[in-house]
């Protein structure tokens, strides 16, 4: 799994006039989008409810990113290719209020928006609102190829689950099929 640092380095690459802003708005849509297409986080890092929006408080140490870009997966790559090409032509100011969302406003707690706070995002309602969008919006970025698929997963990986499943729940559902 790649870092906020790498996830904040191929954006300076892919956009390198983005200003400090953008670069953690941008970083919180990627982790977003990925948590909606996979269920999975994009780095592990965490996000914190600021005033102006969502910010990958691990950057905010840091003049520059300083990360590898090739530390992302194929389908790492793609989500913040995705994630720029949708909101690369956005200021940092409306990234800031697209940012403040279900996840933001649940961290902050009812604070008045220009109040300072550091609460964390919670992932699950990171990964609920961005869910919710993807199932209501018809204006999203597009799902990279491969992300609905779990990296290294293999077909042999799948028939086992499925035989576990069956073994697991057989007696279960061929009961809910009789009724």
């Amino acid at each position: 799994m790649a870092n906020v640092y790498d996830v904040g380095q191929y954006i300076t690459e892919l956009v390198p006039t983005v200003d400090t802003m953008k670069l953690y708005k941008l970083c919180y849509f990627s982790q977003g989008w990925k948590l909606a297409w996979t269920g999975c986080l994009l780095f592990q890092e965490p996000l914190q409810a600021w005033a102006n929006g969502p910010i990958p408080i691990a950057l905010r140490d840091r003049s520059k990113p300083g990360g590898d870009a090739t530390n992302l997966t194929d389908t790492e790559l793609h989500t913040v290719e995705s994630v720029v090409d949708f909101y690369g032509d956005k200021d940092s100011i409306e990234l800031s209020r697209l940012s403040r969302g279900k996840a933001w406003k649940e961290a902050r707690r009812n604070l008045p928006d220009n109040v300072r706070s550091q609460e964390i995002l919670s992932v699950t309602t990171m990964r609920e609102e961005f869910t919710d969008l993807l199932h209501s919006t018809p204006n999203v970025p597009s799902c990279p190829p491969g992300a609905l698929i779990p990296e290294n997963y293999s077909l042999e990986t799948a028939l086992a689950a499925i035989v576990k499943i069956e073994k697991t729940w057989g007696g279960t559902l061929a009961l809910l099929a009789t009724r």
